[in-house]
C-alpha cells in the first residue's frame, strides 16, 4: 500500500513540480495494532520555489494528503460507478491543485484516466486483505479506509468514457538515454520519471545544429524541452496510449547541475 500511495504522490508532484522528488520513510510501527507512521520527504526543490512560496511544506503537503484521502475515500465507498461520479472526484482534486500559487509552479489538471487507474489499483490492494482487515489512512483532512470489498468496474467506465485525445504541453528536463546521430526525423530515447520514453524531436533548427556538430551532447546529459504529451484512448484500452514530442529543445544541461543531493524534509503524514 505504501508503494501505491507513493506512486500516486510522485505522479501528482511530477505534474506540478517536475524537478522535485518524494520519498516515504517508515518512522514508527506498533505491532499490537499494526499502526504505522511515515514521513514524506520532498527532495530537490528549486531554490526559487523555496524563496517565492510561503511555507512550501504546508502547501505541497496539504495537497498530497488531501488527494490521497480523497482517492481512498472514493475507493472505500465505491463512489465511482459512472462517468459522472468519476468526473466529480477528478473535479474535486483539480480544484485543490488550483489553490496552489501559479507564479512559480506549473499547474496542470489530472484527468479521469489517472483517477480511475489510481482507484482501481487501491481496490486491487484492498482485495488482498482478509474480511476483517482494512487499511486506514488518518490525516488532518479526514480519515478513510480500504477493505476487501472495494471495486471499480473498469470495463464499464472505459466503455462509457469512449475514445478521447488529451494533450498537455509543458517544459520538462529529461535525461538522454540514447543519442540519435543519423536520423533527420529523430525519435530520441529519454528518461522521464525513471522510465525510458521515445520523444520525437520536432525542433528542426536544433536538429540541424546538432547534426552539424554545433551542439555537443555527452552521455548522461539532460535536455530541457518544450514537451507535448498526447494521451489517446479508446474502448479497448485499459490505459491511455501516450506519445511525446519535443516542440523545442531549449538547453543541454550537464548531469552535475541536475543530480544534486539537496534534500528538504518539509512535511510528514
Amino acid at each position: 500500500m505504501y508503494e501505491r500511495l507513493l506512486s500516486i504522490d510522485q505522479q501528482i508532484l511530477y505534474s506540478i513540480l517536475p524537478s522535485a522528488k518524494l520519498e516515504y520513510e517508515l518512522i514508527d510501527l506498533e505491532y499490537s495494532s499494526i499502526k504505522s507512521k511515515v514521513n514524506q520527504i520532498l527532495k530537490s526543490i528549486p531554490d526559487d520555489i523555496l524563496k517565492d512560496i510561503l511555507n512550501p511544506g504546508k502547501l505541497f503537503g496539504h495537497l498530497l494528503v488531501y488527494i490521497k484521502k480523497r482517492l481512498i475515500k472514493a475507493t472505500e465507498t465505491n463512489e465511482v460507478q459512472s462517468v459522472e461520479s468519476l468526473q466529480k472526484v477528478t473535479n474535486d482534486i483539480n480544484s485543490e491543485i488550483k489553490k496552489l500559487p501559479t507564479t512559480t509552479i506549473i499547474i496542470l489538471e489530472v484527468n479521469n484516466y489517472f483517477i480511475l487507474n489510481a482507484i482501481n489499483e487501491l481496490s486491487i490492494e484492498g482485495r488482498g486483505l482478509k474480511k476483517e482487515e482494512y487499511f486506514e489512512y488518518k490525516s488532518k483532512v479526514g480519515n478513510a479506509r480500504i477493505g476487501n470489498g472495494s471495486s471499480v468496474n473498469m470495463a464499464k467506465l472505459l466503455y462509457e468514457l469512449g475514445g478521447q485525445t488529451l494533450e498537455q504541453q509543458r517544459i520538462e528536463t529529461l535525461k538522454v538515454k540514447t543519442l540519435d546521430l543519423l536520423s533527420d526525423k529523430a525519435s530520441w530515447k529519454l528518461i522521464r520519471q525513471g522510465k525510458q520514453i521515445e520523444v520525437k524531436i520536432l525542433h528542426k533548427e536544433w536538429l540541424e545544429d546538432y547534426h552539424n556538430r554545433k551542439i555537443v551532447i555527452q552521455p548522461n546529459d539532460y535536455l530541457k524541452v518544450d514537451l507535448k504529451i498526447t494521451y489517446t484512448t479508446n474502448n479497448n484500452t485499459l490505459k491511455p496510449i501516450v506519445t511525446y514530442e519535443a516542440l523545442q529543445v531549449l538547453e543541454v544541461i550537464p548531469p552535475d547541475k541536475i543530480e544534486g543531493t539537496n534534500q528538504n524534509n518539509l512535511f510528514d503524514g
